[in-house]
């Protein structure tokens, strides 16, 4: 078994080779694709004002959270008949490619398709780059490696909304995604050059062996996937047109939310059944996953971490361009408080838990309450054009709740899974949050648009309210008594969002309780 594992200089080698490339490799390759998650959060109203799609916002974010959420654990089980090195460079090409054709993109509809492509790429980067680490050192080792992982994580979010709005000051948007390409390339390379082909524990089938048969479809479970990307773009379609497209009341609503919900069931009765009538089948979520109550903890406290998270990096970057009027670089730099003590707090927590062995459901319930009282203290911001200096106080509580939370449970997953679950159990984790992410998201856009077309209606005409919804610096165009009504609204906006958010980040706490058990705790050192 040692021989699986890097030695001395040559696992220095390996991982400086990774760490030179973009969302393709190891550490670097997991920042950037994370980087693709936030940066386009403070370059969101230069790209949608530049192709007239401001109502769209939320799909530019959610549509890529979306395939990357359904297409994570596909990606890990790919990896287990072709081996990881295959698979890393397959992910790798995909998210290349489809960097490439949304900074082509003429229209939010392309943008929007290429988004959700490069998605399902970044899935495979994200996931086999976790299970990756995982392997590259005995468990002992862990501890160090998972920590350098969580940081990365921390530091995309740090920094992404950053280069996001250098780029969109400079009217360089499309750079938030050619960014990715010359690094890409190399890092392609160097995974040629550096990465074993029999890489990690899983040994990979002969190229004769990988001819389409229903015996791999069956290690696919693809009906499966079907069902969970399905019935999570129905729940995040009806979230984001609903209020934009057609009303809550609404034949298309109501038949939207019906079928996600019967596919959902549809999902969870699927991989529940398979162990008993299709044996073979290897599920994407296995049944024993429930008995496991720390696990299950484990999952629900990263999914509803995800939903607040993902809206405060997107429209608390909106609030200070739409409310306050700073340019995309300073919105970057304006939530550097909650990113930064995000990073750090991650930091810190594997620091922590591998010197002093404190328990996963401490750090956890801490995590969760200071991100509960964050979400409390960002809903009480004044509704108007200011951004009083306390709220970058809040901004560092909320981060430190969501560093804590995200660095423990990235680190604790091979402590708390059986060793033949690592691979689908590193592709679920992350899959919850980003569910958590997409769906929060959507929530916030179904929050936001509603109100101002509910509060605009008698101040503008409905083809103006459009207008608004399509650029929305058409604002500064209109009369004063109208840009003051627009600002109430969008104020009054933000601020019901970040109260929807409370509800999530509070969950937390009880969800965490769940790692709780009898005896002796888990501990991730």
């Amino acid at each position: 078994m040692e021989d699986l594992f890097y030695h001395g200089w040559v696992r220095f080698i390996y991982f400086l080779l990774q760490s030179t490339s973009n969302d393709h490799s190891l550490l670097i390759g997991l920042y950037l694709v994370n980087l693709e998650v936030t940066i386009v959060s403070t370059s969101l109203i230069n790209i949608t004002d530049d192709l007239n799609g401001f109502q769209k916002t939320s799909w530019v974010v959610t549509g890529f959270l979306t395939t990357y959420t359904a297409f994570m654990a596909q990606w890990t089980k790919i990896s287990n008949i072709i081996g990881r090195k295959r698979a890393v460079i397959a992910a790798d090409l995909a998210f290349l490619a489809f960097s490439l054709g949304c900074g082509l993109a003429q229209n939010m509809n392309q943008l929007i398709i290429f988004r959700s492509l490069q998605g399902a790429g970044g899935a495979g980067v994200y996931s086999l780059t976790i299970l990756c680490v995982y392997e590259v050192a005995p468990k002992s080792k862990i501890p160090f490696y998972g920590a350098m992982v969580a940081i990365t994580i921390a530091l995309a979010s740090l920094t992404g909304p950053i280069f996001g709005g250098l780029l969109a000051e400079h009217s360089a948007w499309r750079w938030v995604f050619y960014i990715n390409l010359p690094p890409g390339g190399l890092a392609v390379m160097m995974l040629f050059i550096a990465m074993p082909s029999s890489f990690g524990t899983a040994t990979p089938l002969s190229m004769p062996s990988l001819r389409p048969s229903l015996w791999l479809f069956k290690r696919f479970d693809a009906l499966g996937s079907f069902l969970l990307l399905s019935a999570s773009l129905l729940l995040v379609t009806v979230l984001n047109e609903t209020s934009i497209e057609f009303s809550w009341s609404s034949g298309a609503a109501i038949g939207l939310l019906t079928l996600s919900g019967t596919l959902w069931i549809a999902f969870f009765t699927w991989e529940w059944y398979i162990p008993d009538y299709m044996p073979d089948i290897e599920a994407i979520f296995p049944r024993r996953f429930v008995y496991n109550k720390a696990w299950m903890g484990m999952l629900l406290t990263n999914f509803l971490c995800g939903c607040p998270w993902n809206v405060v990096i997107v429209y608390l970057a909106q609030r200070f361009q739409v409310l306050t009027k700073f340019s995309t670089l300073e919105a970057g730099i304006h939530i550097i408080p909650y990113s930064a003590v995000a990073t750090g707090a991650t930091m810190l927590t594997c620091l922590i838990s591998r010197k002093f062995c404190v328990p996963v459901v401490y750090f956890a319930l801490i995590g969760s309450i200071l991100h509960t009282v964050g979400m409390s203290l960002f809903s009480i911001l004044p509704e108007n054009t200011s951004y009083p200096p306390e709220g970058y106080g809040y901004e560092a509580i909320a981060g430190a709740g969501v560093g804590i939370t995200i660095g423990i449970l990235t680190l604790a997953v091979p402590y708390i899974v059986e060793p033949r679950d690592l691979a689908t159990a590193t592709g679920a984790l992350n899959q919850a949050r980003f569910l958590g992410g997409a769906i929060g998201l959507a929530i916030a856009s179904n929050i936001l648009y509603g109100k101002i077309k509910s509060e605009l209606s008698d101040t503008l005409s409905p083809e103006q309210v459009d207008q608004v919804l399509e650029k929305v610096n058409n604002i500064d165009s209109r009369p004063q008594e109208v840009q003051k009504a627009a600002v109430d609204a969008f104020a009054r906006s933000y601020t019901r969002q970040f109260q929807t958010m409370i509800a999530f980040a509070a969950l937390q706490i009880p969800a965490s309780l769940l790692i709780f058990k009898r005896g002796r705790q888990y501990v991730a050192a």
